[in-house]
């Protein structure tokens, strides 16, 4: 599985809104705290760590996928 559609599959368990690369955390009608929640599970299910610094600029879900994947050397 792909980080796009992981993180499809994560995000849909939280609300319906459609998740599309361009899309913000407040489009998805994710706060902060679901937003730490899901890259807590990125972490474990992916092993990898994000610093705090990182995650203060994802901005949209594609800020997710890239960084995911520059972890995962993808």
């Amino acid at each position: 599985m792909d980080t796009f559609d992981l993180l499809k599959q994560l995000v849909s368990e939280k609300t319906d809104a459609d998740v599309l690369l361009s899309s913000t955390m407040k489009d998805l009608k994710l706060d902060s705290i679901d937003l730490v929640d899901l890259l807590v599970t990125l972490e474990e299910k992916l092993k990898i760590r994000f610093r705090d610094e990182e995650m203060l600029q994802l901005k949209t879900v594609e800020d997710v996928v890239r960084l995911v994947d520059a972890k995962r050397h993808i």
